[in-house]
């Protein structure tokens, strides 16, 4: 029997972010070095990690604090599952 792997790094997925006017879909890509690329409409608008405290923190890019409350919200949503 297969065991369940919790991190693939090929796998997209998607999460509607309420920005400061507008509310978004955007894609978050994981990759190989366990990093989320944030992609809002073809462009990357930040790449994410997360610190010893498991918060989100912005390696590239910068995004507004309630942004990054949410994404790091929804990745551990989408994980969780």
């Amino acid at each position: 029997m297969l065991q369940q792997i919790a991190f693939i790094p090929q796998h997209q997925f998607h999460v509607l972010i309420n920005f400061k006017n507008d509310e978004r879909v955007v894609a978050v890509l994981p990759n190989e070095a366990g990093r989320f690329r944030v992609v809002d409409q073809g462009k990357v608008i930040a790449e994410v990690n997360f610190d010893k405290n498991s918060s989100v923190t912005c390696c590239q890019g910068k995004l507004a604090p309630s942004v990054k409350a949410q994404l790091e919200r929804q990745i551990k949503s989408y994980y969780k599952s």
